[in-house]
């Protein structure tokens, strides 16, 4: 059994539920914690905020798990981009096409061409690398979609060596946020990441590990219920001070 508790205060009452879940991890059970389940649950963690300090700025803290850095659904990326236009593409998820990029002027660049377009046979097509490159006056003859593997002589400093990399250092591209971060300006407030591999400076650590020294202690359970019973006590026994200090 797993459990996450999404912001500090976490045995709050509130009129909508903790900000935290618990599941029985496993494909053929609650599966497990993808993008989704945590957009899910920062949105509630919000709402919870809301309700207590509705006059107060909410700071999001996470670690930097790719689950968290998960970017939109319709959010930019040059990952896998076509370098000639193709019909119906869309890059993440089913029907949901790539937002609008942003030209060096500042000005917005539709990916897709316009369904009145007067070549029929590109309404509404996604563009390709090479039409944006040309848009943004950037293409040259002979360029290739990518290098082999995306592994560019240089490394990500080489930004001309192919398409790909082209796009995948432009402003707009790299300033793409996370779905979460994307979130929490949404909803008015502040999302930030811990730098990588800093456990002694993320307080759910603390947290955790607190948790699960008091667990370590509990008697051994038999049932799935009884584990979950004691999960929420253990939970529930440590103190903010211990999390923060």
């Amino acid at each position: 059994m797993c459990a996450c508790s999404a912001v500090p205060g976490f045995k709050a009452k509130s009129p909508f539920r903790a900000a935290r879940l618990l599941f029985r991890a496993g494909k053929s059970r609650d599966g497990y914690v993808d993008g989704e389940v945590m957009l899910r649950e920062a949105a509630t963690a919000i709402d919870i905020f809301e309700a207590r300090h509705p006059e107060c700025q909410m700071l999001g803290m996470f670690d930097n798990a790719t689950t968290h850095q998960q970017r939109p659904a319709d959010g930019l990326s040059a990952r896998k981009m076509t370098l000639h236009p193709k019909k119906e593409w869309f890059p993440k998820v089913e029907g949901v096409r790539m937002r609008d990029a942003r030209l060096p002027n500042g000005k917005p660049q539709p990916l897709y061409f316009s369904k009145r377009h007067p070549d029929r046979s590109l309404r509404g097509h996604f563009k390709g690398m090479q039409k944006i490159l040309k848009e943004r006056k950037m293409w040259r003859d002979g360029l290739k979609a990518e290098c082999t593997g995306f592994k560019c002589a240089g490394g990500t400093a080489a930004s001309n060596c192919c398409a790909r990399r082209i796009l995948f250092n432009e402003p707009d591209f790299v300033g793409q946020k996370s779905s979460l971060e994307e979130l929490f300006e949404s909803r008015g407030h502040i999302c930030d990441f811990y730098p990588k591999f800093h456990c002694e400076l993320n307080f759910i650590e603390q947290y955790w590990g607190a948790a699960k020294r008091e667990y370590r202690l509990t008697p051994v359970t038999k049932t799935a219920s009884e584990m979950e019973a004691n999960v929420i006590k253990c939970l529930d026994s440590v103190q903010q001070e211990q999390i923060t200090r």
